[in-house]
């Protein structure tokens, strides 16, 4: 609140757009409402398209998103700007609670769920993390008994593909085929209904803007020290491009296999989709540290397991500094020390021991319940019954 309260005219103290990120998906949205979809991926007219509501000093803020995208953030711009940030916030952050509350199922859990480090900064950022953990942990958690509506709700994904691979091995570990046929059905849907609303030109601009985006992130443009991913810690530390790719392949096919082995086991379903969660995270070159969101699912799981069934050799460590992580993780990155990938292979490794050594738990006898006996005479006799 002290937040908003010190900006003047939608900008903070610092002359920044109060939500920065969000002025992207704002500005893209009047772009939307105004019949030029397609101008969200020319930055000039995008960035001019911020500069009109914020003043030409404002800094530019991207859009690289495909267009199934543009529907999700088209109806933002009928509203002004920090109205529509507010209810973006509210309503995606509930998704966010809701989501990692049926994860760990304790009432007073509430406060720690909102106080990760995390959600400040996706807050503060008005980013989509809330969005894409809801999606990802709700799909998870659904996986099981309503494979096709979870293949539906995950399938939403697509606005941000970069976190969706590590779905594919999901299905293929559990041949969830249901799962990947409503996946198929969600994406194709918004493609065709983006392709039909916004016209096939729009892909050609979408096309054209890719490069600009891998320059974004080979070159570190927005800076390495925000990145969160193997790729940008490679970069960070002064290795080329080449290197950088070739080791976040590695991390990737590494978490990949891990995440087959957890969904392979005979684990819960919320200690298999927290591994998912980590290995996305793993997953992707491009990463921010507001993403770490998705941090929650693994950190809430793994600390219910430990509540309930006792904490194993390091986990406690592992969680602590977990929970810290997306507050030190870019002054860390400033200083030339990347965190984020070995905090969260950490946790992924930590799941995955759990879930390959969890074998079927044995069923407890209630204890009023009365034992079989040999000699059957023993129980005939009143004073021999149990109470």
């Amino acid at each position: 609140m002290a937040y908003v309260l010190t900006g003047h005219g939608g900008l903070d103290y610092r002359g920044h757009p109060i939500g920065t990120d969000f002025s992207s998906f704002w500005a893209a949205s009047r772009l939307v409402l105004s019949g030029h979809a397609g101008n969200a991926y020319d930055q000039i007219k995008h960035y001019a398209a911020q500069q009109a509501h914020f003043g030409e000093a404002v800094q530019y803020y991207a859009w690289f998103y495909p267009p199934p995208a543009l529907l999700l953030v088209a109806p933002l711009g009928t509203l002004p700007y920090l109205p529509s940030l507010i209810i973006w916030l509210v309503a995606t952050g509930a998704a966010y609670l809701a989501t990692v509350y049926r994860f760990i199922q304790r009432s007073d859990a509430i406060i720690l769920i909102l106080c990760f480090p995390a959600v400040l900064i996706n807050t503060i950022h008005g980013q989509n993390a809330f969005l894409s953990t809801g999606i990802i942990g709700t799909g998870l958690l659904m996986s099981d008994r309503r494979p096709f509506a979870a293949g539906l709700i995950l399938g939403t994904l697509c606005f941000k593909p970069q976190l969706a691979p590590m779905l594919v091995v999901v299905v293929l570990a559990r041949t969830n085929w249901k799962m990947a046929l409503g996946a198929a059905l969600s994406v194709c849907s918004l493609l065709i209904s983006a392709t039909l609303i916004f016209g096939l030109e729009v892909w050609q601009q979408f096309a054209s803007i890719v490069p600009v985006s891998r320059i974004w992130l080979e070159y570190g443009v927005m800076g390495f020290a925000k990145m969160q991913s193997a790729f940008a810690a490679v970069r960070l530390l002064g290795g080329g491009i080449g290197l950088a790719y070739s080791i976040q392949a590695l991390v990737t096919i590494s978490a990949a296999v891990l995440l087959f082995l957890v969904w392979r086991s005979s684990a819960s379903l919320r200690l298999r989709a927290s591994a998912t969660g980590a290995a996305i995270l793993l997953g992707t070159p491009f990463l921010l540290d507001y993403d770490l969101v998705l941090l929650s699912l693994p950190i809430a799981v793994l600390a219910a397991e430990g509540l309930e069934t006792g904490f194993r050799p390091y986990e406690r460590t592992a969680l602590a500094c977990a929970w810290l992580l997306p507050l030190m993780a870019r002054p860390a990155g400033f200083a030339h020390i990347p965190l984020s990938p070995e905090v969260v292979a950490c946790l992924l490794v930590l799941i995955w021991r759990r879930a390959t050594q969890e074998g079927p738990k044995a069923v407890k006898p209630p204890s009023d319940t009365v034992p079989v006996l040999a000699n059957q005479s023993q129980v005939t006799s009143p004073s021999t019954r149990l109470c």
